[in-house]
């Protein structure tokens, strides 16, 4: 029942507290983890049923707002599953987003089959609702009318990017919400006397070095002149389920700069806070990540510690 509850907590906060609510959904599927670790795959898939009956009964059954929580509770589930097997941790967060990803498209696809509208149709329509209840938002948080207005105009060309990079939206979250909760639950684990060897040196973890040529291939097709629009939508949703990697990749570097020069734990909290609301700071980190790659950062900051020892 605790787990069931906890999950249910967060949902309602993310239902009545929008602001608040995007960060917690988040965690949402840490619950799920935790309980399929610690009770097993039967009892973690019961409590995941549970909670996602809940949310359909509270939502009215609203096909994408069930498909977006089950698609979170689902990775909570998978993710007790592959580090249950023991295997690294790219391979851990890979099949994980795999899985996660695969099982909630084919849910979805067979809803659509149940309908009379597409996938497509459906995701159209959800984006535009939104996008409308955004721009009512905007109307009462006294955002000056001229703000507005620029938006309002803009409707039709944010609605037409938005529905076409939502594949990469997906995944990109997806990715999120692994990586968070792999955090987390490391440290749950941990306080429960729980090791997980596979979660040891996260903040040593770096990408694949060979990731850099997609990236630069993917850059140059969307700034090189292509009179097919589709290949520039395809370049820009590759590029933006890209991101998150180097985006891991530079908070590793920032988290072993901390343990390195022993920074005090309420000054990460408010960094990591900063790095969470600036969006500026999120491509600098994305950038410090990329560079990683050929600069290292980690080891020239071992080898400066090391002189000034000396």
């Amino acid at each position: 029942m605790t787990g069931i509850s906890i999950c249910l907590v967060i949902f309602c906060t993310t239902i009545y507290l929008p602001l608040l609510g995007f960060f917690l959904a988040l965690v949402l599927p840490m619950p799920i983890t935790f309980y399929r670790l610690k009770l097993g795959r039967n009892l973690g898939a019961m409590i995941m049923a549970i909670v996602c009956a809940v949310i359909a009964g509270v939502t009215g059954g609203s096909p994408l707002d069930v498909f977006f929580f089950g698609s979170l509770l689902l990775t909570g589930f998978f993710l007790g599953e592959f580090i249950e097997m023991h295997v690294s941790i790219e391979r851990t967060g890979f099949y994980t987003c795999l899985t996660s990803m695969g099982t909630s498209l084919v849910v979805f696809f067979l809803y659509t089959l149940t309908t009379d509208q597409g996938m497509f149709q459906l995701v159209s329509d959800y984006v535009g609702a939104n996008l409308k209840m955004t721009l009512s938002l905007y109307s009462g948080m006294g955002i000056p009318q001229e703000s507005i207005d620029l938006v309002s105009k803009s409707m039709d060309t944010i609605h037409y990017v938005m529905t076409r990079i939502m594949p990469a939206l997906f995944s990109v979250m997806i990715m999120m919400v692994v990586w968070v909760n792999t955090l987390f639950i490391k440290k749950i684990l941990l306080k429960k006397g729980l090791h997980v060897s596979q979660l040891d040196g996260l903040n040593r973890w770096r990408a694949p070095e060979k990731l850099v040529w997609p990236v630069i291939f993917f850059i140059l097709l969307l700034l090189v002149p292509i009179p097919t629009t589709a290949l520039k939508i395809m370049g820009l949703n590759c590029i933006l389920v890209i991101m998150p990697i180097y985006f891991f990749q530079g908070i590793a570097v920032v988290s072993f700069v901390f343990e390195k020069r022993r920074f005090p734990g309420m000054l990460r909290v408010f960094i990591y806070s900063i790095i969470a609301i600036q969006q500026i700071f999120l491509f600098v980190i994305v950038g410090l990540g990329f560079f990683d790659t050929w600069i290292d950062f980690r080891k020239l900051g071992a080898m400066g510690e090391g002189k000034e020892q000396n």
